[in-house]
């Protein structure tokens, strides 16, 4: 009888993991920092200046943000 729930709950993690992999967009980022980045703003703090200690192109789209030098271009595009 141990041995049928065992089945039945491995079979359920299955269906959850194929199922939920589908809607989960998993984003790999190097880890690196950006040399030139002085700022950023971010969508969620509006157009709150950050000073980011260590950030890269690939983590700052992820969390929906723009990174920009000291002149004020654009870094990531």
């Amino acid at each position: 009888m141990g041995s049928n729930k065992v089945g039945v709950l491995t079979l359920l993690l299955l269906c959850v993991f194929l199922v939920g992999s589908n809607y989960v967009e998993a984003q790999f980022c190097p880890q690196f920092c950006e040399p030139n980045v002085d700022y950023m703003t971010c969508s969620s703090s509006g157009s709150t200046i950050l000073r980011p200690t260590c950030i890269n192109c690939c983590q700052a789209r992820g969390r929906g943000c723009q990174l920009f030098r000291r002149d004020g271009s654009a870094i990531c595009n």
